[in-house]
């Protein structure tokens, strides 16, 4: 039974991966659902995590990731509101907005600093720092992927107020 569930670890993600782009396109639940398993997937993949190190890496992950959605949930909101109301903002408002956009990155980076300490002692350091870069080329990679089928999203049109 044990032998089953080490191998679901490694098998299940790559499973996943396979079948989300298989799949056709759904509703924003089900593509953030397909997106976050080629994530897992991926991350598995690349640093070549053993099941025992799967069992104890991603309730951390996840944990980190959870803290991480609600800090940005925080940029999101601002940046909605300087969408909707950029020639309306006043400075001081524009001052505050933008030192909560820092103290957010700046409790990004903490956190990130934090959870490393906990992934090294999972996974070690080399793969603590390759675990860093991973989130940008997932995104690359996501990124082709959807260029290639024709489905990029936001990142590729152009920023706002820009012609």
């Amino acid at each position: 039974m044990k032998t089953i569930q080490k191998l679901a670890w490694i098998i299940l993600p790559l499973m996943i991966t396979t079948a989300a782009f298989g799949q056709a396109p759904g509703d924003d639940k089900e593509k953030e659902d397909k997106i976050e398993a080629l994530k897992v997937g991926f991350i598995t993949k690349e640093l070549s995590l053993t099941s025992v190190e799967a069992e104890k890496f991603w309730p951390v992950y996840n944990e980190l990731e959870a803290k991480l959605k609600e800090i940005r949930q925080s940029c999101k909101k601002i940046n909605k509101e300087l969408r909707e109301s950029e020639e309306k903002i006043s400075n001081d408002d524009a001052k505050k907005k933008m030192n909560t956009l820092f103290e957010n990155d700046q409790k990004e980076l903490d956190l990130k600093k934090e959870y490393s300490e906990k992934f090294i002692k999972i996974i070690g350091e080399k793969r603590t720092l390759k675990l860093l870069s991973l989130e940008h080329e997932f995104r690359r990679v996501l990124l082709e992927r959807l260029k290639d089928r024709g489905e990029a999203g936001p990142q590729d049109r152009k920023p706002h107020g820009k012609p």
